[in-house]
C-alpha cells in the first residue's frame, strides 16, 4: 500500500479505539459509514451471542489445562463488552466466588415462596436483611425478612428470622442469587400468629457481579449429582449454548478486521486508480457483416 486516500489521522490511536468500541476509531476518523458498519454488525452479533447463551457465554477460565476459555481468545477482540470476564476472572477475591459468603451486612429484595407451614404457603416479596452470625465467621450468616405473603386468603406482612441453609456466591454469571433458608416470624399485627416454613427465592445481583462472571466447572464435592455452572449452563440451552459462543467469537475475529482498517487504510490508493485512468480504451470490437 501507498499513501490512502483517506486521512487516517493517528492510525494507531484509531487502531486502539477500534479496539476499545467496534466502530469507534473510524469515527474517529471520520469515516462514518464504516464507523456505523462496524460498530452496529459486530457489535450486534456479540450481543446475540450474549442473549442466545443468557449472558453466560463470555467468560476466562485460564486456571486449569482442561477447562481452559480459548473461544475468550477470540471474544477478546471485541474490547470493551468482553474485558469485564478478564477482570472478573483475574481482579476478584476468591472469596467472592464462595457459597454462603456474607462478610457484611447488607440488605436488599428478596422475591421467592414460603412451603411447610400449611394454610400461610405462597409467594414472598419484600426485603431482607442479611449478616454474619460473627465478624470474624463470614461463611454462617443470619437474615431478618420483612415482606407481603399472597396465601389463599389474601396477602398477609410477615416479619421474622432466617436460618440460613444455603446462599450462592455473590459473583456468578446470573442476575439472581438463589437462597434456601428456614423462616421463623409472625403476622404483622397479630403476633400470636406464628409463621414456620422453608424460604427459597433470590436476591437480585449487580451487573459487575453477573456481566463476564466465570461459570464454575469444578465440583466442590465429590459425587455424581452435583452440577456444576457449566453442566447446568448446558443443560438449560442445549446448543444453544455453543451457538451463542460461535456468535461471539465471530464477533471478536471480525473487529481484529475492523483494527486493522484503521491502522492501514481501505485497500486501494491514488497511485492505483491513476494507472488505472491513464491505460489506453481497449480497442472497439470489429463489425460484424
Amino acid at each position: 500500500m501507498t499513501t490512502p486516500r483517506v486521512n487516517l489521522k493517528n492510525p494507531v490511536l484509531a487502531a486502539a479505539l477500534a479496539f476499545l468500541v467496534p466502530g469507534l476509531g473510524h469515527f474517529y476518523q471520520r469515516r462514518i459509514f464504516k464507523g456505523v458498519l462496524y460498530s452496529v454488525c459486530i457489535l450486534g452479533t456479540f450481543f446475540t451471542g450474549l442473549s442466545i447463551g443468557h449472558g453466560q457465554t463470555v467468560y476466562f477460565n485460564w486456571q486449569s489445562s482442561e477447562n481452559r476459555t480459548y473461544a475468550y481468545l477470540c471474544q477478546f477482540w471485541v474490547g470493551l463488552p468482553a474485558l469485564p470476564a478478564l477482570a472478573q476472572s483475574q481482579m476478584r477475591a476468591s472469596t467472592a466466588f464462595d457459597v454462603n459468603y456474607v462478610p457484611k451486612h447488607f440488605e436488599t429484595d428478596f422475591s421467592g415462596k414460603l412451603a411447610g407451614s400449611g394454610d400461610l404457603d405462597g409467594q414472598i416479596s419484600g426485603h431482607i436483611h442479611l449478616k454474619p452470625q460473627q465478624p470474624d465467621m463470614p461463611h454462617l450468616w443470619l437474615g431478618e425478612l420483612t415482606a407481603t405473603l399472597t396465601t389463599a386468603e389474601g396477602p398477609l406482612a410477615i416479619e421474622g428470622q432466617v436460618e440460613p441453609r444455603s446462599l450462592e456466591p455473590e459473583v456468578a454469571p446470573s442476575r439472581e442469587r438463589h437462597l434456601v433458608g428456614t423462616f421463623e416470624g409472625n403476622v404483622q399485627g397479630e403476633p400470636g400468629r406464628a409463621v414456620r416454613g422453608t424460604l427459597e427465592g433470590h436476591i437480585p445481583r449487580s451487573l459487575w457481579d453477573s456481566y463476564g462472571a466465570p461459570l464454575r466447572d469444578a465440583r466442590l464435592n465429590d459425587f455424581a449429582g452435583e452440577q456444576t455452572d457449566l453442566d447446568r449452563a448446558h443443560l438449560e440451552l442445549g446448543s444453544r449454548f455453543e451457538l451463542g459462543v460461535v456468535f461471539t467469537m465471530i464477533a471478536g475475529l471480525l473487529n481484529i478486521l475492523a483494527i486493522y482498517d484503521a491502522l492501514e487504510g481501505p485497500a486501494y490508493d491514488d497511485d492505483e486508480e491513476e494507472s488505472q485512468a491513464s491505460r489506453p480504451p481497449p480497442d472497439p470490437l470489429p463489425a460484424v457483416t
